[in-house]
């Protein structure tokens, strides 16, 4: 395996040039077009953070694999996988709503070897390393110890995928009855990071891409939190993942399986 310290320098230095892009386009207009369905937006901005970070990895390490959201997959047989997404929550940087964040994580022999996570609107760089723990701006962080009745919840929808929209509202309505509610703010990376932090207990979505749940997958894990799929199985980019602070993960996949 490479130097972790190396893999973790070189995701973080490439995370703050997406900041800077993405930042400075923020408040400018954004044009935009869909891709194939209403809601699933594109922009200039994701294409071209997408091509910076793709760049800046195939020049860093140039054997390994790169799967990003906007220039699809670049296998090369290696044991590493990077996984991009360049704006996560790009319908909520459209409207200017402050919850996206740029994606980028590693895998090392199909296993969450780092993450890094930058929340741009709030300036928070999430990130994490194999067994070296989880952060936030350089603290360190872990999840929360509240049991699922005084917990707060988060999911999100893939808003033209009508197959899991019932299945979700019902899940929805099961888990506002038995908790202290649950919120959808539309970046899936970032709802990892907070049960990562302690100010949400859980996070599920259906039909997520690698690349949105890749650097979570590592950060939550780190910082103490469960990953499976609403089976309890092993998490591996499955049609469902359900995130936890651990404590509640039972009841938890309870709720969602009986919806």
């Amino acid at each position: 395996m490479k130097n972790t310290d190396n893999l973790l320098e070189n995701a973080l230095e490439i995370a703050d040039l997406a900041y800077n892009v993405i930042s400075d386009a923020s408040s400018q207009r954004k044009n935009f077009n869909s891709k194939g369905e209403i809601s699933n937006l594109i922009t200039k901005t994701d294409l071209e953070v997408d091509k910076l970070i793709t760049n800046f990895l195939s020049e860093k390490f140039p054997e390994h694999n790169i799967v990003s959201e906007e220039q699809g997959n670049n296998k090369k047989n290696s044991d590493y996988c990077w996984y991009i997404d360049p704006i996560d929550g790009t319908n909520n940087f459209v409207h200017n709503y402050p919850s996206y964040a740029t994606s980028i994580g590693l895998f090392y022999l199909n296993k969450p070897l780092l993450g890094v996570v930058y929340d741009i609107p709030n300036n928070e760089k999430f990130y994490a390393i194999k067994n070296e723990g989880s952060y936030c701006n350089n603290k360190r962080i872990s999840v929360s110890q509240n049991d699922f009745s005084n917990g707060l919840y988060v999911t999100g929808f893939i808003p033209y995928d009508e197959k899991y929209i019932d299945k979700n509202l019902q899940v929805i309505k099961n888990i506002n009855l038995n908790s202290h509610g649950v919120r959808r703010l539309g970046a899936a990376s970032l709802d990892m990071c907070h049960v990562a932090k302690g100010i949400v207990e859980g996070f599920w979505e259906y039909n997520l891409q690698p690349w949105d749940t890749a650097a979570g997958n590592i950060i939550i894990s780190e910082a103490g939190g469960k990953i499976t799929d609403d089976a309890n199985n092993p998490y591996n980019f499955n049609k469902c993942i359900v995130a936890s602070n651990s404590l509640v993960h039972s009841d938890f996949v309870n709720i969602i399986s009986k919806s």
